[in-house]
């Protein structure tokens, strides 16, 4: 990967390499522009140049680059890099752009205020067929041909350039004014460096440090709005400190398509790297194929050509890599179409996903037919229009996932026998226990905090009082207490002095659930769910912003000078992951049982 690294000398003249070389520009980078402005005239514009070269067999390469004021560097349609300080140079590695043939390297520069101008040095190695080493340097002159008019796709190798203009060249760099020598050097950022994190053998999990990233498609991204699988992912590991980061896009393709923009499919697929890459993950859990399969069996293999892509593209980062199958289209009636012809699609596209995962021992969550359809697998559906999960379809998504990677829900048990004052925990430990056939009192702290209940019908915004609220059934991952041995007669659970569940003597023997909403386990639970809503909310705001054509596309220069608000994104986002480590650890409580009216 490419990454900018600060040159620590000012350029200077071509150094003597040993050995025959072909040469593009031979002289100095020059200061140049475009032809149809001068330069020196203060211009507020956008130039576009472009430099092509052929090469036989790469072996090393480098630009070292300045703009005043600003520019965005590319390589054969990669970017690679940006900066905004002409009195700063940058270097980039270009070895691992380079190719076979034609390589064409693209510049976009922006001139807000003062004197325009870019110059650029690039050196280039490569073995000629002979295995000669051969040098091309390909430096900023009035070879580099520019345009002020932005084209789709317009750093692309293949891309038509043949009304563009020659350069305009200023002079020299290094000595031309307004910039003279003033270029200076800024100390080189830390490189990226990805590491892997080995993951002990059975069930999946994760790992104190890790940086979990969500990619994929709509049902990536509207998962931020209720988070529940964050939730629980967050609140199973108490003791860890873990990152995680949503990159979802609606209707976005393994091929980038909808993060384009005003730009190419490549330019989109590009965009999906820097933010990944970003990221430094070492989880990538991705959601894809909903979208995609769409396009029915036709375009089956290109979706399977493009995710076997993303995954090569994946494993640089090293990360562990989930993959989620797409859902099952809902069947809810008229209006809305029979979904059986989009599920056979949605089914090829889940076995392809599933074999890749296979091929490269991937964990895979076969959503399609775990999950299923809500109606059929509960008495609820899961989407409010057959293909977008509601806020219940999420929580039960999120159980179905957990499921799927072998971790089962933490247990929280609790027996007590009043009457010869046997008691036996599990998921919660026991201290300042008093009991007797009449009441009991107990203080438990829990090893890891309760999932926060889900949104359907059982669990209304409004808790209704203890009288009116059903005594629920005892189900997988419930938090269960039985207390044998009471005295004939009613008693109501209080947790810190707050009613939660009231059952008879003989219930009480059989067990019940307390996952009540008004549990305070269960509101420290809701807590923690919205401050991940809270911080991923923020999280998008920083990495797309609303007016993100106005701040960093081809209007900036009409509220750029705003761009400089988005970092401060990060201190809140900051405030909520601390607030976050707070609400994942649980706290000790106090429990009493006493007759109904004491």
């Amino acid at each position: 990967m490419s990454l900018a690294v600060r040159s620590r000398m000012i350029w200077g003249w071509i150094l003597a390499w040993g050995w025959a070389a072909s040469t593009l520009s031979a002289a100095e980078p020059q200061w140049i522009w475009s032809p149809e402005q001068d330069p020196l005239k203060k211009p507020a514009m956008t130039v576009y140049f472009r430099v092509s070269f052929e090469l036989e067999n790469p072996d090393s390469g480098e630009i070292e680059i300045t703009a005043d004021n600003k520019y965005t560097v590319s390589i054969n349609g990669d970017r690679i890099g940006a900066g905004n300080t002409w009195q700063e140079l940058d270097r980039y590695d270009l070895k691992s752009r380079l190719v076979k043939g034609k390589n064409v390297i693209g510049v976009m520069a922006e001139n807000t205020d003062g004197a325009a101008g870019m110059s650029a040095r690039v050196t280039i190695t490569h073995k000629n067929n002979d295995n000669q080493d051969r040098t091309i340097l390909a430096s900023t002159d009035g070879k580099w041909v520019t345009t002020t008019k932005y084209q789709m796709g317009w750093a692309a190798i293949d891309a038509e350039d043949k009304e563009w203009k020659p350069a305009y060249v200023i002079g020299e760099f290094g000595k031309v004014a307004p910039w003279g020598n003033m270029a200076k050097l800024k100390p080189a950022p830390a490189p990226i460096v990805f590491q892997k994190k080995e993951r002990p053998p059975g069930p999946f999990q994760l790992l104190d440090g890790d940086r979990v990233v969500f990619l994929g498609d709509t049902l990536i991204e509207r998962a931020q709005a209720d988070d529940y699988l964050e939730t629980r992912l967050t609140s199973r590991y108490p003791d860890r400190q873990i990152k995680f980061r949503n990159l979802g896009w609606s209707a976005d393709t393994v091929f980038g398509e909808s993060r384009a923009g005003f730009g190419s499919v490549a330019d989109g697929y590009q965009q999906l790297k820097q933010r990944v890459f970003e990221a430094q993950p070492t989880v990538v859990i991705l959601g894809y194929g909903g979208a995609a399969s769409s396009a029915g069996e036709a375009g089956l293999p290109a979706f399977e050509k493009g995710f076997d892509k993303l995954l090569n593209l994946l494993e640089e980062t090293q990360a562990t890599i989930v993959i989620l199958s797409p859902l099952k289209q809902e069947d809810l009636g008229k209006p809305l179409p029979n979904p059986e012809r989009f599920n056979h699609d949605r089914e090829l596209y889940s076995q392809v996903l599933e074999n890749l995962a296979q091929s490269r021992s991937y964990p895979f969550v076969d959503l399609y037919n775990t999950l299923g359809d809500g109606k059929q697998s509960s008495d609820q559906p899961y989407t409010d229009n057959g293909v977008h999960l509601t806020s219940y379809g999420y929580w039960a998504a999120a159980g179905i996932i957990e499921f799927c990677l072998g971790l089962m829900p933490p247990a929280w048990n609790v027996e007590i026998d009043v009457a010869d004052k046997g008691l036996a925990a599990a998921g919660t430990k026991l201290t300042r226990v008093e009991l007797d056939q009449t009441k009991l009192r107990f203080e438990a702290l829990d090893q890891v905090l309760t999932y926060c209940p889900g949104p359907s019908r059982w669990f209304p915004k409004e808790t209704p009082p203890v009288a009116a609220r059903p005594i629920p059934k005892v189900s997988v991952g419930s938090r269960i207490l039985k207390i044998a041995g009471l005295a004939p007669g009613t008693y109501v659970l209080k947790i810190d002095g707050q009613p939660t569940v009231k059952a008879s003597a003989s219930e009480w023997g059989e067990g019940r659930v307390i996952n009540s909403r008004a549990a305070p386990e269960v509101v420290q639970a809701e807590k923690l769910r919205q401050a991940i809503v809270a911080k991923n909310q923020l999280f998008f705001y920083r990495w797309r912003p609303q007016n993100e054509t106005y701040l960093f596309g081809f209007r900036k220069h009409e509220q750029g000078n705003n761009a400089k608000e988005i970092p401060l994104f990060d201190p809140l986002i900051e405030k909520h992951e601390a607030e976050i480590a707070k609400l994942r650890v649980p706290v000790a409580h106090q429990y009493e049982l006493a007759p109904e009216g004491k």
